[in-house]
């Protein structure tokens, strides 16, 4: 940079870079880089859980277990219904809906005997 004659910075030969420029190696920009590991290791999160839905069904029902405490609501309830849907998500890929949808018609003794009895998928 060149200093003008009234003392003021010439910023005609100034380059400016942006935030979203490369700044990994490979071209790869660090956003790009995060996301990618954080893809990953819920990738792997899913398929562990995936093997094991009773592990999730724990997880799934403390998380419900907190909120309710929380909120102030039926905790052990809100607990195992959490865990169920959580249960349906991990065991048959079920999207979030189609779980509580499920839990819901299970608790109130609705849900047919072919989808209570059904295998976990490989």
């Amino acid at each position: 940079m060149q200093e003008g004659t009234a003392g003021t910075i010439d910023t005609d030969r100034t380059e400016s870079t942006s935030w979203t420029d490369s700044v990994a190696p490979g071209g790869n920009s660090v956003l790009r880089t995060v996301e990618d590991g954080v893809n990953s290791a819920g990738h792997a999160t899913w398929e562990f859980f995936h093997h094991l839905p009773g592990h999730g069904a724990v997880i799934g029902g403390a998380m419900g277990l907190g909120a309710a405490m929380v909120v102030g609501v039926a905790e052990l309830a809100t607990a195992c219904f959490a865990g169920y849907v959580s249960y349906r998500i991990f065991a048959y890929g079920e999207s979030l809906c189609e779980a509580i949808e499920n839990a819901i018609k299970f608790e109130s003794g609705k849900l047919d005997k072919e989808e209570i009895d059904k295998p976990i998928p490989d």
